[in-house]
């Protein structure tokens, strides 16, 4: 997935009482939705990336209302951001996923990042080969549920190996 011309946003939605994160990567001719996050945690999952890019000078509000909240994400960041969006993807305790990608940001973690948006180009990619239910995002979400399995593996994994 080349970064030339993409810019990556995040959106909070609310709707009565249900919020839903939507992750999109566009370009000046087209935007595309690639992963929505809804239910109880899409809330604190927003709030946790927009505080660590803000603290990285890394998101820029775009639309702000009571309705509908849109952030510009950093290009070099932008695919760190929608592999995060997969591992928290129907995790029990955000917080323990948080404190990673604060760490991540922070670099505790040289060469995550890297490997964090390989995982976001393999879950594009291989969302391309399974066959589509009309969900109409870019990741597929079956693709993302095992993507995120392995993700968490892979990040509990590679947190120990690091010293700190």
């Amino acid at each position: 997935m080349p970064h030339n011309g993409h810019t990556y946003y995040i959106i909070l939605r609310r709707k009565s009482q249900v919020s839903e994160v939507l992750y999109n990567i566009g370009s000046e001719s087209s935007v595309t939705t690639v992963l929505r996050l809804s239910g109880k945690n899409a809330d604190k999952v927003f709030r946790v990336v927009i505080e660590a890019l803000a603290r990285q000078g890394a998101t820029v509000p775009l639309r702000v209302s009571d309705s509908e909240q849109v952030y510009s994400v950093r290009e070099d960041l932008g695919p760190v951001v929608g592999a995060f969006l997969v591992l928290v993807r129907r995790a029990r305790s955000i917080e323990k996923w948080s404190k990673f990608f604060n760490e991540l940001l922070n670099g505790c973690y040289a060469g995550v990042a890297k490997a964090f948006s390989a995982f976001l180009e393999l879950a594009i990619e291989l969302s391309r080969t399974v066959p589509r239910r009309g969900h109409g995002y870019a990741i597929s979400p079956a693709v993302a549920d095992a993507l995120s399995s392995a993700l968490k593996q892979f990040v509990s994994r590679i947190a120990k190996a690091y010293p700190g």
